[in-house]
């Protein structure tokens, strides 16, 4: 009998959906505006980092990314008057999480981890240079 290694999700992946987490909490916590409602962005960051939680199961990781990068586009416009505009590069890097998989796409991995990862810096660079 042989014991086969089970498929974790891969670590380009979890990085970008933990980029995800951290991008639009930069300027919460950065900024002491009352414009952000706190329970509304703890709500929105608990539910952004459920992909983080599911690293052992790949297909529950994408799945759970693609669902709640569907939600979370149009809350982050419609939440847009409480603050929750910040939200919005999470959807687009959840995306670039749940397809970054170099074991799946050699070559468009890559592509896209990178892509995420200016996305990130660039946003959260963006936000800094605002002055929160």
């Amino acid at each position: 009998m042989r014991a086969t290694a089970r498929e974790s999700v891969h670590p380009w992946q979890i990085g970008l959906a933990a980029c995800a987490v951290v991008t639009p909490l930069v300027p919460v916590i950065a900024s002491g505006d009352p414009f952000f409602v706190l329970p509304f962005v703890v709500a929105t960051t608990t539910l952004t980092a459920v992909p983080l939680f599911l690293y052992a199961r790949p297909y529950a990781f994408h799945w759970a990314a693609g669902i709640i990068s569907a939600v979370l586009l149009p809350w982050s416009l419609i939440g847009s008057w409480v603050g929750m505009f910040v939200f919005f590069p999470s959807v687009p890097l959840l995306l670039l999480s749940a397809f970054s998989d170099p074991r799946q796409r050699p070559r468009a991995a890559r592509f896209l981890a990178g892509a995420g990862l200016l996305l990130a810096a660039t946003v959260t660079l963006f936000w800094w240079g605002r002055g929160y």
